[in-house]
């Protein structure tokens, strides 16, 4: 029987609950533990416990709003029980915000931030989230939400609540999507049933996956699957990773970001395992798989079954996918299914993207042509005149695009740099509770009356109909897919050299492989050069702290450096220009070593079958190791290290933490939790436990010392 005749659900969750009972014993989602190992639900299963979390809500007293929904703020560990959270709250008539993943006893400024915010009135997650909530370090409006835990107290209703008996309003909410932007100005895009529906059906045409009308859809065998590994609270982890394979009845399979950063290779794994159809991942993600996997790691790889690999949230590298296809071309990996694309939070994810996957379009322009709006494309440029663009398809299903002139608002020709606005049915309406910006920025109006456009703020062109992404309009920072405000990373910085009447900068650079981070600081004039080293290390620990990245750049210069607008605003542009001209005179600058482009470290030489005898080889093969991945992966300065210190001091991001403890772990075979890296967070107090596990030496560990600096 034709789809159409099958399923006529208005409401993302009516669609799923209509899945269940069309196919209910079918696999739906597959979480992969590192250490408990696999669990699945099928699409009943994941139904009963969406009913569960939704008797569980019908049962709290909240304040009643005649014109809004109670919120419930998502704040759940990886695994399965999110995706019950989040549709439990529909079934309920809550709607769920996906917040950050939990961070046990700390400060969670994106969490207080959407609090104040949404004004929620739950907190859902799991125990481990829940418990780990620390009310001291909450701002007042988190601190007070009530909390639910939804794994543990949910009692599953006899039978199960019928999907068409729920509201089939497609205008009403689905959810908030917080993009990860600036945390002081939290900004929830509203995305309803409608925009859900619109675009997961844009990306199923994108991808040509085709609804299996030819047979019967109440089988058992999925015709999609899935693997993903992006945060839940992710536009693209969310819709792209989790929706996307359930919306046309197949399987996802996912596994935690920690998971992959540790070890990239379990990505690629899980696809081949799995023989799964799609998955996709920033630019960041394909690149690190390129330096971090090993020839030997991947003789028992199959990727033959990929059939679509995404590529988007962030720039689109033409080096990186040229590198991957040719790295795992052995693999079965065929780079004629690569399918570079653009979307945002506001579009609810997708807004433009290729006919199906297809060797990927790649122009190359003269640099200096950019800066004019006018992009010279030179066939077989080369050198640091020429940029290669990797081109992001067309408009999607049901979406129009145009390239406009920001300030005229008049619609740009072919081959002309503009802002990028976009209007159709998978795009939003605003951001919650900011009726006046949303009227500008949602409903912009084109100098020839045309109106509802969506003001991106990307800066892009269009050649041969083919979407090519040059800049953003405004100072944002995209690293990792993540959405980074410059002045948030700036007061942080200035915070830390607490000194009134200077300045600071933070914008994009290149790094050849991607975007990086730079930040150039003024500090007073009397500052000793001695103490500059000790205060970008301080600047580094606060920037990866608060905001979670590691500076590529940090460089300290004299008051009155930094370029202002004549009302006196930082001129970030101008700055980047004359760091990429290397046009500043600065009094102390770090620059870190690319954390892409993998320096090769020669592996330890340990002796066969290590025994007690040999703890000590083992121990100063180990810290040497250690030592010289700290030089040349983190950019640490020689003359700083010290095996001793904690590697909080070293100014470790957690992405790069992660990286390390996953290099040891394939080396040595000895598995680091968190709780190993907490317990052991200098050189020497970890190498002494990797040597014990090695060696299996009944001599006495040196004692380990627990802090604050631990790995992640």
């Amino acid at each position: 029987m034709a789809h159409s005749e099958r399923l006529t659900a208005t409401t993302l969750v009516q669609w799923i609950g209509m899945r269940a009972k069309l196919h209910g014993d079918r696999p739906a989602l597959t979480f992969l533990d590192d250490e408990t190992g696999e669990t699945t639900w099928s699409y009943a299963e994941l139904w009963r416990q969406c009913c569960a979390v939704a008797s569980q809500l019908n049962g709290i007293e909240v304040a009643k709003d005649d014109t809004l929904p109670p919120r419930a703020m998502l704040l759940y560990s990886p695994g399965v029980d999110f995706l019950a959270g989040f549709l439990g709250c529909q079934v309920a008539g809550w709607i769920p915000v996906p917040t950050c993943y939990p961070k046990p006893n700390r400060a969670m400024p994106r969490l207080d931030s959407v609090a104040a915010d949404c004004a929620p009135s739950a907190i859902l997650g799991d125990r481990y989230a829940i418990d780990g909530l620390d009310s001291n370090k909450l701002a007042p409006p988190a601190r007070s939400i009530p909390r639910i835990i939804t794994s543990e107290n949910a009692t599953i209703p006899d039978g199960w609540i019928d999907p068409q008996t729920l509201s089939s309003d497609a205008d009403a909410i689905a959810f908030l999507q917080y993009t990860s932007g600036s945390t002081s100005d939290a900004k929830g895009v509203v995305v309803r049933h409608r925009n859900v529906l619109a675009n997961l059906e844009s990306i199923r045409r994108g991808f040509q996956i085709e609804w299996p009308s030819d047979i019967d859809e109440s089988t058992d065998t999925p015709n999609v699957c899935g693997v993903f590994w992006l945060p839940f609270f992710h536009d693209m982890g969310l819709i792209g990773g989790v929706l996307a394979p359930l919306y046309v009845g197949g399987r996802t399979i996912l596994m935690s970001p920690r998971s992959f950063l540790q070890r990239p290779i379990r990505w690629l794994q899980a696809i081949s395992k799995h023989n799964a159809t799609i998955s996709g991942a920033p630019n960041f993600a394909y690149q690190l798989c390129v330096d971090r996997i090993s020839p030997d790691q991947t003789d028992e790889l199959d990727l033959s079954g990929w059939r679509i690999a995404f590529s988007g949230a962030e720039p689109v590298q033409a080096r990186t996918l040229l590198d991957f296809g040719s790295r795992f071309s052995s693999c079965g990996f065929a780079s004629n299914v690569f399918y570079p694309c653009y979307g945002l939070a506001e579009a609810t994810l997708l807004a433009a993207g290729g006919d199906g996957p297809a060797e990927p379009t790649v122009v190359t322009v003269e640099r200096e042509s950019l800066a004019t709006g006018n992009p010279r494309i030179v066939p077989g440029g080369r050198g640091i005149g020429f940029q290669k663009l990797v081109a992001c398809g067309s408009a999607c299903y049901q979406t129009e695009l145009k390239i406009v002139d920001p300030s005229s608002r008049r619609e740009l020709s072919d081959s002309s740099i503009g802002e990028i606005w976009i209007r159709g049915q998978g795009v939003t309406s605003g951001h919650w509770n900011r009726d006046a910006e949303n009227a500008a920025m949602f409903d912009a109006e084109t100098d020839d009356g045309q109106r509802g456009f969506c003001r991106t703020g990307d800066l892009g062109f269009l050649h041969q109909s083919q979407l090519y992404i040059t800049g953003r309009l405004k100072d944002l920072i995209i690293l990792r897919g993540r959405n980074l405000f410059p002045q948030d990373i700036e007061s942080t910085a200035l915070d830390v050299v607490g000194q009134s009447g200077i300045q600071c900068a933070a914008f994009p650079v290149d790094s050849g492989r991607g975007e990086a981070l730079a930040i150039v600081v003024e500090v007073p004039r009397d500052a000793e050069v001695s103490t500059l080293p000790d205060l970008v290390r301080s600047i580094r620990r606060e920037v990866i702290e608060v905001h979670e990245v590691d500076p590529r750049h940090v460089w300290l210069v004299r008051p009155a450096t930094i370029p202002m607008t004549s009302s006196g605003k930082v001129q970030r542009s101008r700055c980047r220009e004359q760091f990429v001209a290397d046009d500043i005179n600065t009094k102390y600058r770090y620059d870190r070593c690319s954390g892409s482009e993998q320096v090769p470290i020669p592996l330890p030489l340990m002796p066969a079958n290590a025994t007690a005898k040999d703890f000590q080889v083992v121990l100063s093969e180990t810290e040497n190791w250690m030592t010289q991945w700290l030089i040349a992966r983190a950019g640490v300065d020689p003359a700083d290290i010290d095996t001793a210190k904690p590697f909080s001091e070293y100014g470790l991001d957690s992405m790069t933490a992660v990286e390390m403890s996953g290099e040891i772990e394939d080396w040595s075979g000895v598995e680091l939790t968190p709780m190993v890296a907490w317990n052991h967070p200098t050189v020497s107090g970890l190498s002494d436990f990797i040597a014990h596990e090695i060696t299996a030496s009944t001599a006495t560990p040196i004692p380990s010392v627990v802090s604050d600096a631990h790995l992640t």
